[in-house]
């Protein structure tokens, strides 16, 4: 069938103007978000996969200071070369004094009566054996403010934890004669100034006895026995009277 001029011309035309707006669609630049980025658009580096290093104070901030461990304790005892240690022992109503000074010790136990004894030893690095008559003994520990042991006397062991004492408290002694009889007195003076203390007659005997003693005056150091006067003196171990 034979076409028209007019159907030929519209159908030029319509092709055309089909051209034309696809070459406008291709020319515009694609919205932002699909595919390319839009123009002006930032590009972002990927982070960093390398591991963070430690942290680390601030400026100006001091770090906690570790605690320094304080030495052990270490018990110590100072042994005195001179000590006078006086006070009652443990069971018996009796008292001790125990004089150290230097290279000697005395020491005397009564119990203000009839049991009395004396004795005598070396002292060794805060330690003493010391004997006496008809087997009387003690061992003492001792050190700076205190002594500890025992001693036994007529065959009883009496323990003791004693003092260190200053005069006008400590060990007292008088050896006299006495109505024509030797007598040997001792007096222990503890730290409240009670007094404790046994005379002894005919101390040289096989088998002395041994009675309270009278009340020693502590200012003139001496003592009335019956009327008669007896004199005393002191064993100081920091003076070394009496040694």
């Amino acid at each position: 069938m034979k076409r028209s001029p007019l159907i030929t011309l519209l159908t030029g035309a319509a092709l055309g103007i089909g051209l034309w707006i696809a070459s406008m669609v291709a020319a515009s630049p694609a919205p932002a978000g699909y595919g390319a980025p839009a123009a002006g658009a930032a590009t972002t580096a990927p982070a960093s996969t390398a591991p963070s290093s430690p942290a680390v104070a601030a400026a100006g901030t001091p770090l906690p200071a570790t605690p320094t461990p304080s030495p052990s304790a270490t018990a110590s005892f100072v042994i005195p070369p001179h000590a006078n240690y006086v006070g009652p022992v443990m069971a018996g109503g009796g008292a001790i004094a125990i004089v150290v000074h230097d290279t000697e010790a005395i020491a005397y136990y009564c119990d203000n009566g009839a049991i009395e004894a004396w004795l005598s030893g070396v002292p060794h690095h805060g330690q003493l054996s010391m004997t006496g008559k008809n087997g009387a003994s003690s061992q003492v520990n001792y050190a700076l403010g205190h002594a500890r042991g025992w001693v036994e006397v007529g065959g009883v062991r009496y323990t003791f934890s004693v003092t260190a004492v200053h005069a006008p408290s400590g060990l007292y002694r008088s050896i006299a004669v006495v109505r024509g009889a030797t007598v040997k007195a001792g007096w222990i003076v503890l730290a409240d100034g009670t007094q404790v203390g046994s005379l002894e007659a005919d101390p040289n005997a096989a088998a002395p006895t041994a009675r309270k003693a009278p009340r020693l005056n502590l200012s003139t150091r001496t003592a009335d026995d019956g009327g008669v006067t007896i004199t005393a003196t002191s064993i100081d171990a920091e003076t070394g009277s009496g040694f």
